[in-house]
């Protein structure tokens, strides 16, 4: 989670050390560990430092090396003993040298093809001064964020865009394509930001700056002609097991206390269960492994305190409770804005927060969730590869199965979405299917949204979810696109600027590469095994999880919390949109609109049917303090002068 910033001159002038302090200002709350400059003509490079690992407590970023070659490093190498193995002995570098240093070392044996060397969670940016050239590189999940833009004469480039913008000559405008696209129907390019001219490097790529401009390459994928086929159900238990508890272990490398986040979910359980067993199997340390959870008092159906009940007893430990308080969105919503520089918010922010905190005062650096668990561990377009396979039984009978285990009133949302992966991958080419979704959405998009940004969409219908050119099972092509598509990368954007505004690093076991290209290549139903939803991470914990979790049948509903909170703060909430006035001066929103629909958002509010009314209320206030505080007269929280003074003072140069 450390803050990375720099900048290139391209017309040759030296980089100012001011400049650089400023820049490296506004990410002061990625480095509680010190700030670092280095400077070398026209490029400077600057990090703030957030040390996890136990090779990083003494590393200093930037780091450089006799060649004048230096990098800056966020992340963590999950091959660091591959690495080392492969380095010429002259490289000089060892096992306690921290992963910034090996990466450097690295460089000079694979060059362009450094990013390949690498596994784990990562962004890192290098500087040749011999050949005159500068990479950036991004994890293959894009764990990391990384972000570029060219300032007129200058190159810069930074983990979060606020750097950017605070370049004197940054000129911050709305991108309209991507605000209609993410706010009218939540498609997203991966490749662009909510800012104009503001770029996102995605994923697995590799930016290559020098004379000749700058070119991105893609420099790994999942192989879509990957194909894992076992003879029995055990041997697909055996091996996610294997990669599971790998995908852990390698998120508890931390000389800090590591948390889990818990719920009393499947997945979370899962997480925090195997983490306990590897720790009294001494392969990492109990006494800084936490578990923390939510309290819903009362009943509600988000209520999942006799599973962390179940955990505590069964391993003799305890849960640290965070008690729900009123839910909502408004406590600290402007620095939250400030931090996650995108027009989302979440609905239940105010206790998300009271969670990040209690995690933060106990000493904990890393957060492990269960997110992206429901997404890859339970996806029904397999069934459409059944349905090639002539197997209509094998498909009735988990359609039938699925609402055993997660609610009989889901029943016909499975089959629902059955219809619908029928029309996307069976039915139509490709190409048509985007085009009819397009002229669907675009005839049922809300009407509280201005021209200037509800006719973009139609623009990006044809960006909506990556393809393999090879086609590979329909299960592999689902698994790809939720990990690829743009709006899951935004996502993982947001969980990381919101770890680092809480001072916590944000972790996925679920997200691991090694797993996730496991998931894809195996068939869909040895992932849902005889129709129950999640069967092979079900199978795989038998002797971890508690019963009561493992043979769980239903899941938690927070559609209530959610909208209970939005509904106590509705009034303020329209207030501070109608107020503010800074989207309505931009066309981006029709206030008669709005205000006309109050007393029908009111009573979608009241209903517990979905959480769609708060999430709209949501995303028109988000949109409203995003303009405000990133286009108004007074930007939120600018870096101070005696900050950037100070920086500048304490900071060696290259």
């Amino acid at each position: 989670m450390s803050g990375l910033v720099g900048v290139w001159n391209l017309d040759g002038q030296p980089v100012a050390a001011s400049l650089l302090a400023r820049l490296s200002a506004t990410l002061a709350h990625r480095g509680p560990d010190g700030e670092g400059h280095w400077i070398q003509g026209p490029v400077g490079l600057a990090c703030q430092q957030f040390r996890v690992t136990p090779e990083s407590a003494h590393e200093t970023q930037p780091v450089a090396d006799a060649s004048g070659a230096a990098v800056i490093f966020d992340g963590r190498l999950d091959n660091r003993q591959d690495v080392l193995d492969r380095l010429d002995v002259s490289a000089g570098v060892s096992a306690q040298s921290g992963d910034a240093a090996l990466v450097l070392a690295a460089y000079h044996q694979a060059g362009e093809h450094l990013p390949e060397w690498l596994l784990g969670d990562f962004a890192f940016v290098l500087f040749d001064p011999r050949k005159q050239q500068m990479l950036l590189a991004r994890d293959a999940i894009g764990a990391r964020p990384l972000y570029y833009a060219r300032i007129h004469q200058a190159f810069c480039f930074a983990s979060e865009i606020k750097a950017i913008l605070a370049h004197p000559q940054a000129v911050p405008r709305p991108n309209e394509d991507q605000l209609g696209g993410l706010l009218v129907e939540r498609i997203y390019d991966r490749e662009q930001t909510c800012f104009r001219d503001i770029f996102s490097l995605p994923p697995a790529h590799l930016g290559i700056l020098n004379a000749r401009g700058f070119v991105k390459r893609q420099y790994w994928d999942f192989d879509p002609t990957a194909r894992i086929r076992f003879r029995s159900s055990q041997e697909y238990t055996e091996a996610f097991r294997h990669l599971f508890e790998q995908a852990v272990l390698r998120r508890l490398r931390s000389r800090h206390p590591v948390a889990v986040s818990l719920s009393g979910g499947l997945d979370s359980s899962s997480i925090f269960c195997m983490a306990l067993t590897l720790a009294r199997h001494g392969r990492c340390s109990e006494s800084s492994l936490l578990a923390v959870s939510h309290v819903t008092p009362g009943h509600a159906p988000s209520d999942e305190e006799t599973f962390v009940q179940d955990i505590e007893q069964q391993y003799r430990t305890t849960v640290h409770r965070v008690v729900c308080g009123p839910s909502g969105v408004l406590n600290g919503i402007r620095q939250a804005v400030w931090h996650i520089e995108a027009p989302m918010l979440d609905g239940q922010w105010n206790n998300s927060q009271r969670l990040m905190h209690a995690i933060h005062e106990r000493g904990a650096r890393v957060v492990l969730t269960g997110h992206w668990g429901d997404q890859l561990l339970f996806s029904q377009a397999y069934l459409i590869d059944l349905l090639w396979r002539s197997r209509w039984r094998t498909i009735a009978k988990h359609l039938d199965e699925y609402p055993r285990w997660m609610g009989e009133a889901n029943r016909p949302r499975y089959y629902e979405r059955f219809r619908k992966d029928l029309v996307k991958y069976a039915l139509f080419p490709r190409p048509v299917f985007l085009f009819l979704r397009g002229l669907w959405k675009a005839a049922n998009r809300p009407v509280w949204y201005g021209d200037a940004i509800r006719n973009r969409p139609i623009r990006q219908q044809w960006q909506r979810a990556p393809f393999w050119d090879r086609r590979p099972t329909i299960h592999a092509q689902s698994l790809y696109e939720e990990i690829r598509i743009g709006y899951h990368i935004l996502c993982l954007e947001w969980n990381n600027k919101v770890g680092a505004m809480h001072g916590v690093e944000m972790a996925f076991p679920f997200l691991d590469r090694d797993l996730a290209a496991f998931l894809i290549a195996i068939p869909g139903e040895a992932a849902t095994p005889d129709g129950i939803p999640k069967g092979l991470l079900r199978r795989a914990m038998h002797d971890i999880l508690p019963p009561s979790i493992e043979q769980r049948t239903w899941k938690a509903d927070f559609t209530e919390v959610v909208n209970r909170g939005i509904a106590s703060e509705f009034r303020q909430l329209i207030h501070e949109v109608e107020a503010g006035g800074a989207a309505l001066a931009r066309g981006y929103v029709r206030n008669a609109e709005v205000m006309s629909r109050l007393d029908i958002f009111q009573a979608g509010l009241a209903r517990k049917a979905n959480s769609c009314v708060a999430s709209t209320l949501s995303d028109l206030l988000g949109l409203e303090l995003w303009l405000q505080t990133f286009f108004g007269p007074h930007p939120a929280m600018p870096p101070t002068a005696e900050h950037a003074e100070r920086s500048c003072a304490a900071s060696p140069s290259g």
